[in-house]
């Protein structure tokens, strides 16, 4: 019997309609390194392809993004795609979607890219954001016309010192690199900026992200005002203003007609002292002869210039309207907590992760109303809200009921403020269960998260939506340990087969293959057929339990650096069959 299930990964071969179009390809690969943040001055810091920030991924609306993102971490980690709104086993948040990627091993990110925008990723393992690893994704629409024109594409990203001992690397790394405590623009201090050079007459599109682990901004372009065309990657009635407000997760789109020659200061001051520069790039009219604005001038429309607020933003066209009748309306009190018990942030009274999921159901109208609060203490402190595999429409906006503004990060501010409440409306049109956090790593690692949760199964496959690592897909659904004693020579681990309880699943092993092909209704082929492939058990699917394959590599040092394809079959009960399960790669070493 088994000698004929071995031969199914080569049948679907043959059954294979082809290879996958429209598919852009990245490899992320997390590693430790060094980089020159002012000249002179080389850290420690952990990078993403050895470079900070991370490389920019280019993808067009409607494209299959395939990140294959390999993690020579110490410890394990992950890819989160931020306001991307992709399936949910793809959000790469560990314990809540599939678990995280352990040090050796890797991991394809691999999904649809359904809008267009400025977006960003990072591990959602805050400690490694903090240590440089971030980096900037721009989504093309695939109708060019959708954006207005410009000429020039520029990223601006922004990133903190949280430690102020050192550097924000250093000072996470247990190293030292005096003087780098701040803030950092396109991973360099002020000192190690290299101008953005511009022509008369050039739009120059700023796509400006805060990857900053607690910092907020205001940004602005000494000589220049800007035309604000997008937030969070989503377009908006055009607004021109003097400078941004931008908080820790936030991306505006600003297009800069470059009509003042000279050498300017491109500067960012904290939210709440607009009289400091704390960084700033150079922006330089190709033949000026200006001399280079000093680090700490602070550009007249920093410091006093028209600020953007969200009361003034409004949809770009075909918008969502604000319901008059949503679904479930829930409070979310934003708390800061101290006692016996320790020190937490909270959202409604409970810290991550002793919390309870807010139930949603399909094509729900969700609407949230954030208090800053209750308390003086805890309303003095800033809490950006994200909410992931979604975005919502603010309400109270110039965008009224019928053209609202689209976002998925919300500074929330301190009590007294203007924004320190705020309402918001959601669809829930993505099953699944999603995270729903602050944007503030300290606060989020202190309890300030939830989840939201489809309690239905949308996929038919036997799964409640919450525990689904594949909401969307009824395919079976494979992982490897987190820990990397599982994979070293010696070493014993487990392969784990979601699938729904008495679901008969066989585990294979082969050569990946080098292009996946799809076999209609019954998954995508990673092994390759024309290799011979490994039979590696069979399970039953149990209730909570998945269905479980322990292993053990033999002690035999020539099995180091081999890397093999995972894949798994199953019959799930009154079927037909086979369906072909994920896939995942895994490295002995």
């Amino acid at each position: 019997m088994n000698r004929v299930l071995a031969c199914v990964l080569v049948t679907l071969g043959c059954l294979a309609s082809g290879a996958f179009g429209q598919v852009v390809n990245y490899t992320l690969t997390a590693a430790p390194g060094t980089v020159t943040v002012a000249p002179g001055v080389t850290i420690p810091a952990l990078l993403f392809n050895g470079q900070l920030p991370g490389p920019t991924i280019d993808v067009t609306q409607g494209q299959t993004l395939r990140v294959r993102f390999v993690n020579q971490l110490s410890a394990a980690s992950s890819l989160h795609f931020h306001g991307i709104n992709m399936v949910n086993g793809m959000d790469g948040v560990p314990g809540v979607t599939r678990p995280a990627i352990a040090p050796g091993q890797e991991f394809i990110y691999e999904f649809v890219v359904p809008e267009s925008g400025t977006f960003w990723y990072h591990p959602h393992v805050e400690e490694q954001m903090t240590s440089g690893l971030y980096g900037m994704v721009r989504s093309y629409p695939s109708n060019p016309a959708a954006d207005p024109p410009y000429d020039v594409d520029v990223p601006v990203i922004l990133h903190d010192d949280t430690t102020q001992a050192g550097g924000f690397i250093g000072g996470m790394m247990g190293g030292t690199a005096p003087g780098l405590a701040g803030h950092f623009m396109n991973g360099a201090t002020s000192a190690g900026q290299v101008p953005i050079s511009v022509t008369s007459g050039q739009r120059v599109r700023f796509r400006f992200l805060n990857a900053a682990v607690r910092s907020h901004y205001v940004i602005a372009l000494d000589g220049h005002s800007m035309d604000v065309t997008h937030t969070d990657g989503h377009r908006i009635t055009t607004l021109t203003k003097q400078a941004i407000p931008i908080g820790a997760g936030e991306r505006y789109d600003a297009i800069v007609t470059m009509n003042n020659t000279g050498t300017w200061s491109l500067a960012a001051s904290g939210l709440f002292n607009r009289t400091t520069t704390v960084v700033r790039g150079v922006v330089s009219y190709v033949g000026s002869v200006a001399s280079t604005p000093a680090a700490s001038f602070v550009p007249t429309n920093l410091a006093t210039g028209t600020l953007l607020a969200y009361s003034q933003l409004s949809g770009f066209g075909t918008t969502t309207a604000i319901s008059a009748s949503p679904t479930h309306t829930y409070p979310a009190v934003l708390a800061f907590n101290s006692g016996m018990g320790g020190m937490s942030f909270t959202i409604n009274g409970q810290a991550w992760p002793a919390v309870t999921p807010i139930n949603v159901a399909l094509n729900d109208t969700i609407q949230l109303d954030f208090v800053n609060g209750p308390s003086p203490m805890a309303g003095s402190f800033v809490h950006p809200m994200h909410i992931h595999g979604h975005a919502w429409r603010l309400m109270g906006t110039a965008g009224g009921t019928a053209n609202p503004p689209t976002k998925d990060t919300l500074i929330i501010y301190p009590v007294g403020l203007s924004g320190s409440s705020a309402s918001v409306q959601f669809t829930a049109d993505n099953p699944g269960e999603w995270m729903f956090h602050c944007h503030d790593s300290e606060h989020m690692m202190m309890g300030m998260m939830t989840t939201f949760a489809y309690t239905a199964d949308f996929d038919a496959d036997g799964l409640p939506d919450d525990v689904d690592w594949d909401a969307k897909s009824s395919l079976p659904a494979l992982t490897i340990s987190e820990s990397s004693s599982a994979f070293a020579v010696g070493g014993v681990g487990a392969v784990k087969v979601q699938a729904a309880p008495g679901t008969l699943v066989n585990l294979y092993c082969g050569i990946p293959v080098a292009i996946p092909y799809l076999a209609p209704g019954l998954g995508t082929l990673y092994i390759d057929g024309a290799y011979p492939v490994i039979y590696g058990g069979t399970s039953i699917a149990q209730a909570g339990l998945d269905a479980n394959f322990p292993y053990y590599v033999p002690p035999n040092a020539g099995l180091a650096g081999i890397r093999f394809a995972l894949q798994a079959i199953s019959w799930p009960m009154g079927t037909m069959g086979p369906f072909v399960s994920t896939w995942h790669p895994m490295t002995i070493y």
